[in-house]
């Protein structure tokens, strides 16, 4: 059981950082007597424990030797007990009250000695740190200790190398310290009055904001347009974890989610409506250490569907065959996605939307392009055409017989009618086409010396959109 307790914390606490006077250098002449053996009666000791013994009176001093419970446990010569004296404390010692004795020689063989007795403690102190180490801590942190053991004299936050960053020494056993820009990584240390120590798992400091990806992977947001109901995706990556997000809508928080993870990925679906305007998005995230991020992101609300710069057939066009085939061309800022015409096949290549429908019967006909962009935003787009498949009607009315015999210059007339017009009524002699006259009235001359003993004969007529129809081939001879 310990006998003395009382007004030893203060000089313990002394002892235990090496302070205090030199050991007095012993005055030549007078008896040799030690005045303080450098310890408090009853304070706690150990191994670790440095004190400093005070003596007067004697010759030089020759050597210093302590014992405990009559055992000697340490020996200082040659003025090695200026730096201050220990002792080796046995394991069967703890916790019992020992006779501590400091023995002085002086030169001329004199000697004096005086005990203190003390109260050994081996056992390490402990306490219960808040926030737990191993937690990741940023910025200005607080260190909080409980449950702290009764004989503990000092708090520590200590870096990689053991040395002190900031210390408490009495309750409330908190400390606070600036981690931005100090050392990476530190350790709680908690010490007793007898000098023994513990120390505490490492934090790990992280004063690094989390790092916020762009808009990325959804329909729409690489070009910063949304419309209507849309999905928003973002990637966050920190050393220490992400513990957080928030997702704020033109300053109004719509979505928090906590998690945790080095790499987190999130999407929110939002609907930003029809209405054209711009909206922010603002993504907010917090690390287990508590650092802040934040990026900003400003969205076009596009309600606009593509802008159509050219349709074919033009309005108003002939065309001919069972199938009409149509191009349309259109921009927009978010991408052309696709069209259909006449609520036919879709058409996904931007670059070349081409497709036919079906001609019908004769007629006008109503060719409708519907235009998506990326957003499906719609334009639309309407051309009327006139489908004609129907041949002119052709007809000679003045030209020699099959089998004539010709010389010198032949004329020869024609008449060509069609309902949407004539465009042309060509010449072939022998198969070639050696005229063409655009005129109603349609007439040639034929020089029939050009052509050799025997010619072939024969008209064709083209209405304008493109449908031809020919004579029968007459055959004359010179």
């Amino acid at each position: 059981m310990r006998r003395v307790r009382a007004a030893v914390v203060a000089a313990t606490v002394g002892a235990l950082i090496a302070a205090g006077a030199n050991p007095a250098a012993a005055a030549e002449g007078g008896p040799l007597a030690i005045t303080s053996t450098g310890l408090t009666e009853g304070q706690d000791f150990s191994s670790h424990i440095v004190f400093h013994p005070v003596w007067t009176g004697g010759a030089a001093t020759a050597k210093v030797e302590v014992y405990m419970g009559g055992t000697l446990r340490a020996t200082a010569l040659n003025g090695k007990w200026a730096q201050g004296m220990g002792a080796q404390v046995l394991p069967a010692e703890n916790n019992t009250d020992v006779s501590l004795t400091v023995k002085v020689y002086d030169a001329a063989g004199n000697t004096a000695a005086a005990s203190t007795t003390v109260h050994v403690d081996l056992t390490p102190p402990s306490a219960t740190l808040n926030p737990a180490p191993g937690a990741p801590l940023g910025g200005v942190i607080t260190v909080a200790a409980t449950d702290v053991s009764a004989d503990v004299a000092e708090l520590a936050l200590i870096d990689g190398a053991g040395k002190k960053l900031a210390t408490a020494t009495a309750a409330p056993w908190t400390i606070t310290w600036n981690s931005v820009g100090g050392a990476p990584t530190a350790q709680a240390r908690v010490t007793d009055r007898a000098g023994n120590q513990r120390t505490y798992q490492a934090w790990k400091f992280d004063n690094a904001r989390p790092s916020i990806s762009d808009l990325n992977g959804y329909f729409g947001t690489p070009l910063r347009r949304v419309r209507g109901v849309t999905h928003l995706g973002v990637e966050f990556s920190d050393a220490s974890g992400i513990n957080r997000n928030e997702w704020w809508i033109d300053g109004t928080l719509v979505q928090s989610i906590f998690h945790t993870g080095r790499y987190f990925d999130d999407v929110l679906t939002y609907d930003f409506g029809t209405t054209a305007r711009t909206a922010t998005v603002e993504v907010r995230a917090w690390d287990l250490a508590g650092n802040p991020a934040t990026r900003t992101y400003s969205l076009v609300v596009d309600v606009t569907g593509p802008k159509i710069t050219s349709v074919t057939p033009a309005n108003g066009a002939l065309v001919r065959g069972s199938r009409i085939t149509s191009t349309v061309r259109a921009t927009d800022p978010a991408g052309v996605n696709g069209a259909n015409l006449n609520n036919g096949p879709w058409v996904s290549n931007p670059k070349n939307l081409t497709t036919a429908t079906s001609a019908g019967a004769d007629g006008r006909k109503t060719l409708t392009w519907r235009v998506f962009d990326a957003l499906y935003n719609e334009s639309t787009v309407t051309r009327t055409v006139i489908v004609d498949n129907t041949r002119p009607v052709l007809k000679l009315t003045k030209a020699p017989k099959s089998g004539a015999k010709v010389s010198g210059t032949v004329k020869v007339t024609a008449s060509a009618t069609d309902r949407n017009g004539v465009s042309r009524v060509e010449l072939l002699i022998n198969g070639k086409v050696v005229a063409r006259d655009a005129k109603a009235g349609y007439g040639f001359s034929i020089n029939t010396k050009k052509y050799g003993k025997k010619i072939r004969f024969q008209l064709r007529a083209y209405d304008r959109a493109g449908n031809a129809i020919s004579t029968t081939t007459r055959t004359w001879h010179r």
